[in-house]
């Protein structure tokens, strides 16, 4: 197993006109149960953590024992970094191990957003770390439910956006909202179409959990290449261990209720990969 750039995995992902899944890890138990599922499939995956995440378990630990779960694995993962804003968080989770890493400057204004996601890159790149940007406004939030507002990423503004920063990935807005969602979300497709066929680098899907199958296969088949699950982990965690303790009522030790999270996650993980291993 090799830990390598989301780039190197998603270049791969471009040729066979699939995704990668990307899975968003809370604890041992979600990190555990994509181990399984990546053991069990051998298919490559991204296995990512945002900066609450970091802030919760430390910066260190989740590559740490990412590296020490898959060692003996022979797919490759991508460690990689979502949402962070602060480039000083960014550097720090490249120095412990983070092999892809994520500016999200989406709320600044386009220049900026622009400006400050280029000095990422060239910190980040020289250095082998893949890094992706955003444009446009994903709706939502990473925890709760969430609305369906969202500012579409311009074909125009993409194009001049990849051609400034250099960006290996590029999250788009497109009608997807990070959360649960209240309402059925309409995703534009055929932006999803015009951009990829207009910018050379990897386009993002976030806020995936929640969408159906029809159109997560829609959307690989007009360009996108990375796939974004978190709230749906997060629900399988938390059903997994309702069931374990419903089944264990007596039981003290985590160690007893805690393996039905893993399995309830991994069923998602396997879904997942599944699905985007054979989009058509």
């Amino acid at each position: 197993m090799a830990v390598v750039s989301c780039f190197s995995l998603l270049k791969k992902a471009d040729e066979r006109g699939v995704a990668l899944p990307a899975f968003n890890i809370d604890n041992m138990e979600s990190a555990l149960a994509v181990f399984n599922a990546v053991k069990k499939l051998k298919e490559e995956v991204i296995i990512q953590t945002i900066p609450k995440t970091l802030s919760y378990g430390g910066v260190a630990t989740y590559p740490a024992m990412i590296r020490a779960m898959f060692d003996k694995l022979d797919t490759d993962v991508a460690i990689h970094l979502d949402h962070a804003s602060v480039p000083e968080l960014i550097r720090t989770a490249a120095d412990c191990g983070f092999t892809s890493v994520m500016y999200d400057g989406s709320a600044l204004p386009f220049g900026q957003n622009a400006a400050n996601t280029a000095e990422i890159c060239r910190q980040m790149q020289c250095r082998g770390i893949s890094v992706e940007g955003e444009l446009g406004v994903i709706g939502g939030k990473e925890q709760g439910d969430t609305d369906l507002a969202c500012v579409y990423t311009r074909v125009d503004e993409a194009v001049r956006f990849v051609e400034i920063t250099g960006v290996d990935m590029l999250a788009i807005g497109v009608g997807t909202a990070h959360g649960i969602y209240k309402g059925t979300p309409v995703i534009n497709i055929g932006r999803i179409a015009e951009i990829h066929e207009a910018v050379p680098c990897s386009l993002v899907l976030h806020g995936a959990s929640g969408l159906s199958d029809e159109v997560l296969k829609d959307a690989v088949a007009a360009g996108i290449r990375k796939v974004n699950f978190a709230t749906e982990l997060r629900q399988a965690f938390t059903r997994g261990v309702k069931a374990g303790i419903k089944e264990n009522p007596d039981a003290y030790d985590p160690k007893i209720y805690l393996p039905y999270a893993v399995s309830e996650i991994q069923k998602t993980v396997e879904a997942k990969i599944r699905l985007l291993k054979n989009p058509t």
